[in-house]
């Protein structure tokens, strides 16, 4: 059997050379966040000390020693820093700052495995895609790679909440007894529902625009494929995915059409939203989702939130400017749980970390740590927006609609998971980003702008 592993991975390894010399960076990103979705930790690690081995964190390695091998020839874009990157490495330094001023070896280091795993690795990625040199080609190649893996996502989820297991690949995803968590839902390889209706909404906006190069045929068949996207991301049964799906689709359908159709169809869709929310809220709010789980309890969930969010303020108060210390939540929540001036059970939160991703930071960074997170997000979301509304080729400007929708559906899963603890989920946020980066349209010196007034 250890023969067949050697062989095996000496292929692998064969094979992946290959594509990262034919496909460049793009290639090396792809097979970054495709490998590390689907062959992360649960699939394969390690234990080695002081961090343990996985194929997410040994694809990043390579992929950096690529990118350095790539710029040493020429085959990178150069991008002037902008006000988003500053923004960035603040961020950074704020985090780490936090970390390791504090206890950073607390719960085995855990500090530690939070700042590289979730925002070290995802800044690293962020600043390869930034260098891709992307044409027409490559951009339709990445939309097309990754529409096809949402496919693979939405019918897992189907089959996950179906229980038919035989479709289920890999198969530590079908697993009760190893991750017994979300059990009975599409939960998909990163074993959270909520993370998987985020990646299967992002391979949904992927594919919706690829709209204007189909023909008629190809538009059927979207169609159809948007009803698989569609059934994966209901299979999750988690409410926040399903409207940060729709919103992403909004999003590029709305901006895409005239201006003329967009004020009808955003407020149809509203109306339809609030008709929906009106006779539908009490299935809404109390249906059965995890395996062994009952309607009422998935109630409860919903009346957790304010807990939570009273916890958090009672946290931020305490030390409203640096926080508790960077991954640390679980340390220092406990001093607040006797507050007396709420009538919330503040108990019922001990079994729970935070579910909100802007409420986690201030409670860990305190105001400068989310605040900064808020100002990067604010940067990226303004430059895919110019870009987008720029004259670029069509192509070029897919990439800002393309993160614009991205943020759609992130934000409404970030209200109530904290999806920055979740792994992979800021890869793909940050690598969406930094093509947004890559691809803007370069200011240009003034001479040549006023060169054309005086010929």
């Amino acid at each position: 059997m250890t023969a067949i592993y050697l062989l095996a991975g000496v292929c692998g390894l064969v094979w992946l050379a290959a594509i990262l010399l034919r496909g460049g960076l793009l290639a090396g990103c792809l097979v970054l966040l495709l490998a590390g979705t689907c062959f992360g930790y649960p699939f394969f690690h390690l234990d080695v000390k002081p961090i343990p081995i996985t194929s997410d964190r040994l694809l990043w390695g390579a992929l950096l020693g690529q990118c350095v091998v790539w710029r040493r020839f020429g085959s990178t874009v150069r991008q002037p820093l902008s006000r988003a990157e500053v923004a960035l490495v603040a961020l950074l330094l704020c985090l780490s700052a936090s970390t390791f001023l504090t206890d950073w070896k607390y719960n085995n280091s855990l500090p530690v495995s939070k700042l590289l795993f979730y925002y070290v690795m995802p800044a690293g990625l962020y600043w390869v895609a930034r260098r891709i040199r992307f044409t027409e080609t490559s951009t339709y190649w990445m939309m097309g790679s990754l529409a096809i893996f949402g496919l693979y996502l939405a019918v897992t989820s189907v089959a996950e909440e179906t229980k038919r297991f035989s479709l289920v690949l890999p198969r530590y995803i079908a697993s009760q007894s190893d991750y017994p968590d979300f059990f009975g839902r599409g939960r998909g390889p990163l074993l959270n529902p909520a993370a998987d209706g985020f990646l299967i909404a992002i391979c949904l906006s992927c594919a919706a625009l690829w709209w204007t190069r189909l023909g008629r045929q190809g538009k059927m068949l979207l169609l159809a494929a948007v009803g698989v996207y569609a059934a994966g991301v209901g299979c999750t049964m988690t409410r926040c995915a399903w409207i940060g799906a729709a919103a992403s689709l909004l999003i590029i359908i709305g901006l895409a059409l005239p201006r003329t159709a967009r004020v009808p169809l955003i407020a149809g869709s509203l109306l339809i939203s609030l008709a929906v929310a009106a006779t539908q809220w009490e299935r809404i709010m109390a249906f059965k989702r995890d395996e062994g789980q009952s309607g009422q309890e998935t109630a409860e969930s919903v009346k957790l939130r304010p807990i939570l969010a009273m916890v958090a303020w009672n946290m931020f108060c305490e030390q409203p400017l640096f926080g508790c210390g960077f991954g640390q939540y679980r340390k220092h929540f406990v001093n607040v749980l006797a507050d007396r001036t709420t009538e919330l059970p503040l108990e019922k939160s001990r079994p729970y970390v935070q579910h909100n991703v802007f409420l986690g930071l201030s409670t860990e960074a305190g105001l400068l740590g989310m605040g900064l997170f808020a100002l990067v997000l604010a940067y990226w979301t303004r430059d895919a927006w110019r870009l987008w509304r720029s004259d670029a080729p069509p192509w070029a400007r897919q990439h800002g609609l393309l993160f614009l929708a991205t943020l759609g559906t992130y934000l409404p899963n970030a209200m109530f998971h904290d999806l920055a603890i979740i792994p992979m989920v800021n890869m793909y946020l940050f690598f969406l980003a930094g093509t947004v980066t890559a691809v803007r349209p370069l200011p240009q010196p003034a001479s040549q702008l006023a060169a054309p007034a005086m010929a």
